[in-house]
């Protein structure tokens, strides 16, 4: 009695979700803002600031019931930031600005009415640090010092030593650089019923890195990890009938 029982509840579950099960597509797009988390307590007067960036995705959804699906957001997204040295080193400083290829997977839950809803995500991502582009300012240790006068007092080193400039590509090296990034993501955000096939959407994201961005290369490395906010829109069209 009980396994038929338990057969009969397992046909109204499987039942349910072939009733409510529904794929949907869209596109999203947004702003972010990239934090290093790391220690600069080896390295005195320099600190990490973050930079904006952008997002695009693909975002996929399985819908199971009308609270919970599935999702997956195939997206471009840049987590960027800048170091940047004060006191004496002030005018010395370098701007990261990195490139992912992203893939994050997560439970997708819903409530609220008919046309206007509210969600929640969790899940996790995986991501590919797929390019870098630095630019900054630093001392020049190999040139000549400026022809100052006796009574000049330096305010900052580049007042008395020479720096250059540079705006280039970095080249990735495969001892140090970990371009494999595992992390956490948790969302939140209002969806609106367009129409019966269109629902528009609006979210605020966090992704925790959980990988660092070095490998082990060195003894008493500092680690550093992404630490990335997003703010994005888009819109949700569900296939089939």
């Amino acid at each position: 009695m009980k396994k038929k029982c338990l057969l009969f509840l397992l046909c109204i579950i499987a039942g349910t979700l072939k009733l409510h099960a529904q794929w949907s597509v869209g596109l999203e797009a947004g702003y972010n803002k990239n934090y290093i988390f790391t220690n600069t307590g080896f390295r005195a007067f320099t600190s990490y600031k973050p930079l904006e960036g952008f997002n695009i995705g693909i975002p996929v959804k399985y819908t199971l019931n009308n609270w919970f699906g599935i999702q997956a957001d195939p997206q471009f997204i840049r987590k960027s930031y800048k170091m940047e040295r004060s006191g004496y080193f002030e005018g010395i400083y370098q701007k990261n600005t990195n490139s992912y290829i992203q893939l994050p997977l997560m439970a997708h839950f819903t409530f609220g009415g008919e046309k206007i809803k509210g969600f929640f995500n969790l899940g996790g991502y995986a991501g590919y640090w797929t390019a870098s582009h630095i630019k900054g300012t630093q001392l020049d240790a190999f040139s000549q010092s400026y022809d100052l006068p006796d009574d000049f007092q330096a305010k900052r080193a580049l007042d008395f030593e020479p720096g250059y400039n540079y705006d280039e590509k970095y080249d990735f090296d495969k001892r140090k650089d970990r371009r494999i990034e595992l992390g956490l993501l948790a969302g939140a955000g209002v969806s609106y019923q367009l129409k019966p096939r269109y629902e528009l959407f609006a979210e605020g994201r966090y992704y925790r890195a959980l990988t660092d961005q070095q490998k082990n290369y060195m003894l008493n490395q500092i680690p550093r990890y992404n630490d990335t906010f997003i703010i994005q829109v888009g819109c949700m069209y569900r296939l089939g009938k």
